[in-house]
């Protein structure tokens, strides 16, 4: 559909309806073209049928004239509200409109409209939610997949890396244990090694007061040999009793 307008300008509307998904992006095509000399500067303006504020507006600055007066490779200033930062972008050498990320909110009549003039001319959206396919239930099911696989991975390698932690303590307690019971048989070695002098010293010298004692329980002293002592005692008796010397032993 072309339109012409005071200023010489002529405007074609692509579709008139458009539909869009949640999420996705959206082009409303617009195209325009000179009737004769452009007046440069051309402000170009979008708006939402619900909301007052203005979506996006665009000076042209300059523009190159291909044949038949459509303009190329423009120089131009663009300005978005702040609803739409990021999410509208206008196009200045057609006056195209895109939109990113779409919402179920989006849905409604969008108006372009050069500035100067009364006319505008409108584009209808439609956007719906994205439809649940089947291949759409296999993507969810693999990421759900992916997902438990590196929850599995993760929980193993904490397991792993506890039981490596813990056999590690094993190993040293078993060292430290194994080196202590070395050190208390080197010094048990050692205990021996000194008492064993002084106890076989005790032990000699034991036996040998056993021995003493036995020797002299065993071996008696011989008694001396008796002496026979003579001596001559004379004692006066009645008469006619012999008076002769007497022996006595000691």
């Amino acid at each position: 559909m072309l339109v012409g307008g005071n200023l010489g300008v002529l405007v074609e509307i692509h579709q008139d309806s458009i539909n869009g998904t949640v999420g996705q992006s959206v082009l409303l095509p617009v195209s325009y073209r000179f009737d004769g000399a452009p007046g440069f500067p051309v402000s170009i303006l979008w708006t939402f049928s619900n909301s007052p504020d203005t979506l996006i507006t665009c000076t042209v600055l300059n523009c190159s004239l291909g044949a038949g007066g459509a303009p190329s490779g423009c120089s131009a200033k663009c300005f978005s509200h702040s609803t739409y930062r990021g999410r509208a972008e206008l196009f200045p050498q057609n006056g195209s409109l895109l939109l990113r990320d779409l919402q179920l909110s989006d849905s409604g009549v969008y108006s372009v409209a050069f500035r100067l003039s009364s006319q505008a001319w409108h584009v209808a959206l439609a956007v719906h939610e994205q439809p649940f396919t089947p291949a759409h239930a296999a993507e969810a099911d693999t990421a759900e997949q992916v997902h438990l696989r590196y929850c599995a991975i993760g929980i193993c390698s904490s397991v792993s890396l506890l039981l490596l932690f813990l056999l590690s303590c094993c190993i040293r307690h078993r060292g430290a244990a194994q080196r202590k019971k070395r050190r208390i048989i080197k010094q048990q070695q050692v205990s021996s090694v000194e008492e064993s002098p002084t106890e076989s010293t005790v032990v000699r010298d034991v036996a040998t007061i056993y021995a003493r004692i036995g020797d002299s329980f065993e071996q008696p002293q011989p008694r001396p040999t008796p002496e026979v002592v003579y001596t001559s005692i004379t004692s006066p008796g009645p008469p006619g009793l012999d008076t002769g010397p007497y022996h006595l032993l000691a």
